[in-house]
């Protein structure tokens, strides 16, 4: 009886040291993978996405890339809001609820480009107020890799379309088609080329030799030493109109002529202002409607009276349209001018003095 006993305490024993072996160990665990949060007092916290694509409870929630806590709960939402459609419940131990304010956000993320979706959360701000147990960090929505890999699909699909019209175009060019296709493949056009770029040469060597108009502008010393003279001229002109010399400097820098075209300037507007007052003669013929008027009365008399005389009424109407007048009228100034000079021939003739006695 006595060795039963022994041996079932050693077995006892052994038994309680691969328990506690295994418990040191588990808490080992915990703590490396940091899933030791049993251990500390945990508060919950609620986010909202759009989906919750790869995302499951138990996933990591991190904090600035660190993990700190679990997925406990997805769901759909109550509310209609498309960015709001699945709930996301979290537990966050709560030596990080100092860290997690309102301006925080949570982001949909995947470890790696195919890995486990998680949360991550971004820290706050510390003037900005501390998430409540409970309350709602607000999330940011990222393309998740399906949407990027259905839009690098679309890139390559518009990439090989543009391939093949490119394959297109380049087969045209190598058949000679088109306005490329002529300016690679066309002989004639390589002639006229070829022969255009001769005329050119030879242009070029006539300027050199200080041929023709453009040859002498850049070749002909004379010329140059003209220019600048002129240009010396010109700069003296400056100079001068800068100290004050000659009649340029001074309508420049006299400001006598500025006053007189100052008071030029001012008289003119009071001038146009009166006539716009309807002052003075000139404001009276711009403004009197009186005026106007019998000016108008004037032209429709005047009017009136060429009327008549076109049509041969009244003394001036036959002065202007009668033939009759204009023959005598041309008969007298025959007469007279044979009157004249027969006059001059003989005036004693016409100048006879008679005497009577009585």
């Amino acid at each position: 009886m006595p060795q039963r006993k022994q041996i079932t305490w050693a077995q006892l024993r052994v038994g309680a040291l691969v328990l506690v072996s295994l418990t040191i160990l588990g808490i080992g665990v915990f703590f490396i993978t940091g899933e030791a949060g049993f251990l500390t007092s945990k508060y919950p916290l609620k986010t909202y996405f759009s989906g919750a694509s790869g995302l499951r409870e138990g996933s990591q929630v991190r904090l600035a890339g660190l993990p700190v806590g679990v997925v406990e709960k997805i769901r759909i939402s109550a509310y209609v809001e498309p960015e709001r459609a699945v709930e996301v419940t979290m537990r966050v131990p709560r030596t990080y609820q100092r860290e997690i304010r309102e301006d925080s956000e949570a982001r949909l993320a995947t470890a790696g480009l195919l890995g486990e979706a998680f949360v991550d959360i971004s820290r706050g701000k510390p003037e900005r107020p501390v998430v409540p147990e409970g309350g709602v960090v607000k999330s940011v929505e990222e393309a998740d890799i399906k949407r990027i890999v259905q839009n690098t699909n679309d890139v390559i699909s518009n990439l090989r379309v543009l391939s093949t019209k490119l394959n297109d175009i380049t087969s045209q060019i190598q058949a000679g088609q088109g306005s490329i296709g002529k300016l690679i493949y066309d002989q004639a056009l390589y002639s006229r080329m070829n022969q255009l770029s001769g005329t050119l040469q030879q242009i070029v060597t006539r300027v050199d030799r200080g041929e023709g108009t453009v040859g002498k502008l850049l070749a002909d010393e004379a010329l140059y030493q003209r220019t600048v003279a002129s240009i010396d001229r010109l700069n003296q002109i400056l100079d001068d109109v800068q100290h004050g010399k000659g009649s340029l400097a001074k309508l420049i820098n006299d400001p006598s002529v500025y006053n007189n075209v100052n008071q030029l300037v001012t008289r003119a507007n009071t001038l146009v202002d009166n006539v716009n007052s309807g002052k003075g003669t000139l404001g009276k013929f711009a403004t009197d409607p009186q005026l106007y008027n019998r000016l108008n009365e004037t032209f429709d008399r005047l009017n009136i009276i060429t009327t008549r005389i076109e049509q041969g009424q009244g003394t001036l109407g036959r002065l202007s349209t009668d033939p009759t007048l204009f023959n005598n009228l041309r008969d007298s100034s025959q007469s007279l001018r044979e009157f004249l000079t027969e006059f001059r021939k003989n005036p004693k003739k016409y100048l006879t003095i008679k005497l009577r006695i009585f």
